[in-house]
């Protein structure tokens, strides 16, 4: 069972027996056994049949709506969970400052570690002092959140300061001199390689929202992340724990050279996809985006990652990321009904 991404612009899918096609005017782009899709992500200008739509319906294959900038726009959903108890269970414990704060607590132990076995892994191909700071400020703060009980506000703070510390790192981590990165910045990413890390926890946050549905939760009400109007606070919740996997590929696309600078355009004029957060405040027009052949590099990356195994500790075994993501969605449930104590994941 695999995701499927379409993101060829102008494209349409139809419906002929059980497979999918994938049209551009006359043109045949490709096509697929409907039957081994588990997720459908449509990114930008692509339009669907209705038969397709009905088909995706019927089968509950989660289908996701990007705009061409890697903008969630919504999902396709057949029908909510249907496990109301489990819902009730999920409100009732968050609902407890001391639950949200035990558990804000271990996602933010899962990104770190996670931040740190990234850091760890370049550390043995480069030693550079930049790597090995960013290791060991990060290390402090981790015991820190161990031997403490931090509240909500300084949870947070750590993770902001860890981050920062993290990414910090990141010009040593980058060998093409070509891409140059200067800091974390988004809403709207101002170079390349902060286009890519938002394209690529976008991809992520999808996922993992995939995976928040298919076990019953509710997707916004979470810990860490405050509760807001269209928030998906339990999902970006989820999510900490994975994004060194998306830095971890994001720098290999750079350093292997298979994402290159003509793969970006720039300074482009808003069209009806873009949405207002991603524009410049002075130019009001996009400072960087990608080029439709950069985003298909990036998409079969992201999908051979998310196809990739990791072992786990608990459920012991080697384990495809994308059920990976389910587990987790799984074990955070058995948490709040009392059944089991959540664990973060671990990358090694």
């Amino acid at each position: 069972m695999s995701v499927v991404y379409v993101a060829d612009q102008g494209a349409s899918i139809c419906k002929r027996g059980d497979r999918l096609y994938v049209f551009k005017g006359p043109n045949l782009l490709r096509w697929f056994h409907s039957k081994d899709i588990t997720q459908l992500i449509i990114v930008g200008n692509v339009t669907l049949t209705t038969p397709v739509l009905t088909y995706l319906l019927k089968y509950k294959i989660d289908t996701v709506f990007l705009s061409y900038y890697g903008k969630y726009k919504g999902r396709l959903i057949g029908e909510f969970g249907k496990n109301v108890q489990l819902r009730i269970a999920q409100f009732q414990f968050l609902n407890s400052l001391q639950n949200r704060e035990s558990l804000a607590a271990l996602y933010i132990q899962g990104k770190l570690n996670n931040m740190q076995t990234h850091l760890m892994h370049r550390l043995k191909r480069k030693k550079d002092k930049l790597i090995s700071t960013a290791i060991l400020q990060n290390q402090a703060i981790l015991d820190k959140i161990e031997q403490s009980s931090p509240n909500l506000d300084t949870l947070r703070g750590y993770e902001g300061i860890a981050s920062k510390n993290y990414f910090s790192a990141f010009p040593a981590l980058i060998s093409n001199p070509q891409f140059i990165f200067t800091g974390r910045n988004r809403r709207p990413p101002k170079d390349e390689v902060n286009a890519l890390l938002s394209l690529g926890y976008t991809f992520l946050m999808n996922q993992v929202m995939g995976a928040t549905y298919i076990s019953g939760l509710d997707p916004y009400y979470g810990a860490l992340h405050d509760i807001a109007y269209g928030r998906q606070s339990l999902a970006l919740d989820l999510m900490e724990e994975f994004r060194p996997l998306v830095d971890n590929l994001v720098i290999n696309l750079i350093n292997r050279r298979e994402i290159r600078p003509e793969h970006f355009a720039y300074n482009q004029i808003p069209d009806d996809e873009t949405e207002e957060e991603d524009l410049d405040e002075n130019t009001k027009m996009l400072p960087v985006s990608m080029q439709q052949e950069g985003m298909k590099i990036l998409i079969t990356a992201f999908a051979r990652m998310v196809n990739s195994r990791f072992n786990l500790e608990k459920p012991p075994g080697s384990w495809i990321l994308k059920d990976i993501f389910l587990l987790q969605a799984r074990k955070l449930a058995a948490h709040c009904e009392g059944k089991d104590n959540y664990t973060p994941f671990h990358w090694k």
